[in-house]
């Protein structure tokens, strides 16, 4: 062994053996970062694949929900339609609200004349718009075959056109025009 009189003595050369265990060691290390990525990766595509069921749930008019017995086995799916007159009913203090569901006419307000019908009920605070016979309602729940009913977990309310509304109830008004006097 050589000494070198300002460095001390001469380092030894590291066997082939050591050099090659590194390199393993430093292969090993890759190969569970790799491996930790693609778990985080693959946890992460189901955290997005479990948050948004509820966003691909396509909706069916009323005919087609009375039509396909299929659709009523508790499912949670979607129905569109209007209110149909005079069937609304909720107790007086409740918030359980009972009604019917038939097709919506497109521009005419109201349902189909012959239209099926659905019973639904829901539990809660309705829209604001849920009353106007030009809104297009969709009910988010599953069909109760004890009951009968559709129960309704979620409401959501098509907005009308406001001048579509106005022109298809009294023709006369031109969107942005005053009303016309009324006489008493």
């Amino acid at each position: 062994m050589q000494t070198d009189p300002y460095t001390g003595p001469a380092p030894a050369v590291e066997p082939i053996m050591e050099v090659d265990e590194e390199r393993s060691a430093w292969r090993n290390h890759r190969t569970r970062l790799l491996i930790l990525g693609g778990v985080i990766a693959l946890a992460v595509a189901y955290m997005v694949y479990a948050a948004f069921p509820g966003n691909t749930l396509y909706f069916v008019t009323v005919s087609e929900f009375t039509e396909d017995p299929q659709l009523r086995d508790g499912q949670t799916l979607r129905v569109a339609g209007a209110l149909a007159p005079d069937t609304f009913r909720r107790e007086d203090g409740s918030t359980i609200s009972r009604f019917s569901l038939g097709d919506k006419q497109p521009d005419v307000p109201g349902i189909a004349p012959g239209s099926p019908q659905v019973e639904a009920t829901y539990v809660g605070v309705l829209p604001d718009l849920f009353f106007n016979p030009h809104s297009e309602i969709i009910l988010e729940g599953h069909y109760d075959g004890q009951e009968g009913v559709f129960a309704t977990d979620n409401i959501l309310v098509k907005c009308p056109s406001k001048y579509q509304s106005m022109q298809a109830e009294n023709p006369d008004l031109v969107p942005g025009a005053a009303a016309p006097p009324q006489s008493y």
